[in-house]
């Protein structure tokens, strides 16, 4: 067979997309080796087997929804001093992946109520949290939610135990966390990784670093690549805001959701009592038989066979035999949009438990003042336009719900190439994308008001 210079370009690229996902999230190695150090931290995950754990029984809606404070810490390089240039991201940037965030919390994501495929759509839950930047810091004073640090490091290294939280200290290149009893603190910096094989997108610590005597409670957040919060600005073409999401899912108590020992043995991940590192119990996420990396979508299993129903569920419990649920936001697949019931209870129960069995109380319980509203861009224009149908065949319609005029419409690829431009000057077009391959595309939607990002899948 002849290989052709497209095809070794995309062989090569898909192989690089594989490299970087083996290492998308180092939540868990993390973990594992703060249990190792930290009696403190090892004490609040073994409480939670003392504690009743029927958690499943809490309702997965809420009448009223949970305001959780944020500060996000942008760590960038001294070299990046204007704000959106390189690792200094914009404030839009951070408005889109806050924006993302609440979408994604309250089940109002594009997704729905058409996802993808409906195979799990009736237990997919809502976990009814609000993300609002801050807008008093720890002394009572006026804030943004935003602090910029410039730094001398190139970058933070994630495959280092101690660099891997060096962003969160100023004696060692990055920025002093907020109190992590009160705020949710997110550091935003430029991560690598000495041993090679991959690229960290992100990670969080599991609830816990707050027992005991707190001395390691400065840990305790998230950290995101720069290039993989939010989808616009200097964010990856391949940034769906969803690291963000998924991290703060481990935050909030949750595992991924597929079996971390590798191919070749099932196990179900996030239902397992016994294991240090979960001591929850989520019943509703099947077991899986290692990490699912591709799209789910309509057409899947018939396209994704091997990876379609991994296990035999009925030998985990189940009463029925499902497919893997890789479209859930605690899996490695391309696309993702939902938690589970299960997983909205567990989160649920952290919000609600001490901090010495490894729960959040105290954040779910704090006083302090928060800005809901954005920065910048209006918020009926981010909210505004509709695609649809996301996924599509290649026909698609945008529309403003406000009849707001668009300017121009450029889609690029997820290499970043656009790969077409309209001009406009109406509230709705139908546009024929049919000469576009199966992947996923960047709609960027100009207006009179403003730029936005959409991101579109084309099966």
């Amino acid at each position: 067979m002849r290989i052709t210079k497209l095809t070794a370009i995309l062989i090569f690229f898909s192989h690089i997309l594989c490299a970087q996902n083996m290492k998308k999230c180092m939540t868990t190695k993390l973990v594992e080796y703060e249990l190792s150090i930290n009696k403190d931290y090892e004490q609040a995950r073994a409480n939670l087997l003392s504690e009743t754990r029927n958690i499943n029984n809490s309702s997965s809606e809420k009448s009223s929804a949970v305001v959780i404070p944020v500060v996000v810490h942008v760590v960038h390089r001294n070299t990046h001093a204007s704000v959106g240039a390189g690792t200094n991201i914009s404030n839009a940037q951070i408005e889109d992946q806050i924006r993302i965030l609440n979408e994604d919390y309250s089940k109002t994501n594009s997704e729905f109520p058409n996802p993808p495929r409906s195979t799990f759509k009736n237990i997919a839950g809502n976990a009814n949290l609000q993300f609002c930047l801050a807008s008093e810091d720890p002394q009572g004073n006026p804030t943004t939610g935003i602090t910029r640090t410039s730094t001398t490091k190139t970058n933070f290294d994630a495959d280092d135990n101690n660099d891997a939280n060096a962003m969160k200290l100023n004696s060692t290149g990055g920025k002093n966390g907020w109190d992590p009893y009160n705020y949710l603190n997110i550091w935003v910096c430029d991560l690598t990784n000495s041993s090679g094989g991959g690229m960290t997108l992100g990670y969080a610590y599991l609830p816990g670093l707050l027992a005991g005597f707190g001395s390691n409670a400065w840990k305790d957040g998230l950290v995101v690549d720069y290039r993989y919060f939010g989808t616009t600005g200097v964010a990856a073409p391949s940034s769906d805001g969803r690291t963000a999401t998924h991290e703060i899912g481990h935050y909030l108590g949750l595992n991924h959701t597929f079996c971390e020992t590798g191919t070749g043995s099932c196990c179900d991940n996030d239902n397992n009592i016994s294991w240090p590192l979960s001591f929850t119990s989520v019943d509703d996420t099947p077991p899986t038989n290692g990490v699912y990396w591709s799209f789910v979508n309509a057409s899947y299993p018939s396209t994704n066979s091997g990876s379609y129903n991994s296990c035999n569920d009925f030998a985990y419990g189940f009463s029925s035999d499902m497919p893997d649920m890789h479209e859930n936001f605690m899996s490695y697949a391309l696309n993702t949009w939902m938690f589970s019931n299960g997983q909205v209870d567990v989160m649920n129960s952290v919000l609600n438990r001490s901090e010495t069995q490894a729960g959040r109380s105290s954040l779910k319980n704090g006083s302090v003042t928060v800005s809901c509203s954005t920065l910048g861009i209006e918020e009926n224009i981010i909210n505004d336009f509709l695609i649809y149908p996301n996924p599509a065949n290649g026909r698609i319609k945008i529309s403003s719900k406000n009849n707001l005029h668009i300017n121009t419409i450029k889609i690029f690829s997820i290499v970043g190439k656009n790969v077409h431009y309209i001009n406009n000057y109406r509230s709705e077009i139908e546009l024929n994308l049919t000469h576009l391959k199966s992947g996923i595309y960047f709609v960027d939607i100009s207006t009179d008001k403003g730029t936005i990002s959409k991101r579109l899948i084309i099966n």
